[in-house]
């Protein structure tokens, strides 16, 4: 099985006011955190909006799940947030199970509300 690397799907230069997507890899793991850290560490320092898309997410570890609501506590330090966007059903079922889907500012497909506030809060 090869893993995907995490990279950037829309990308805005940090400090930009915009909203960064990063997509996910289908196995994010413990031997993912480093890259998805060292990609997002810029963008949480100049308090960006970050859309995290798990739409290819089959398999998440406890320590990614940590590492996500770690980034989006980082964020709201820094005066930005993460929204998980595009869930996949695997991803989704791990997290609810586990009790971390809603901390980690959930916006599925049929949540256009909450999508246009998140997006609004760029501008």
């Amino acid at each position: 099985m090869t893993t995907l690397v995490a990279v950037t799907q829309t990308p805005t230069r940090p400090g930009t006011g915009g909203i960064d997507t990063i997509a996910l890899p289908q196995r994010f793991d413990v031997h993912e955190i480093s890259r998805f850290e060292s990609m997002v560490a810029e963008r949480v320092i100049a308090g960006e909006l970050l859309a995290i898309d798990a739409s290819e997410v089959r398999h998440l570890d406890r320590s990614a799940m940590d590492c996500l609501i770690a980034t989006r506590l980082r964020c709201m330090d820094h005066g930005g947030d993460l929204a998980l966007v595009a869930t996949s059903v695997a991803a989704r079922v791990i997290l609810e199970l586990s009790g971390r889907y809603e901390a980690l500012n959930p916006i599925d497909g049929m949540d256009r509300q909450d999508e246009a506030a998140f997006g609004e809060a760029a501008a």
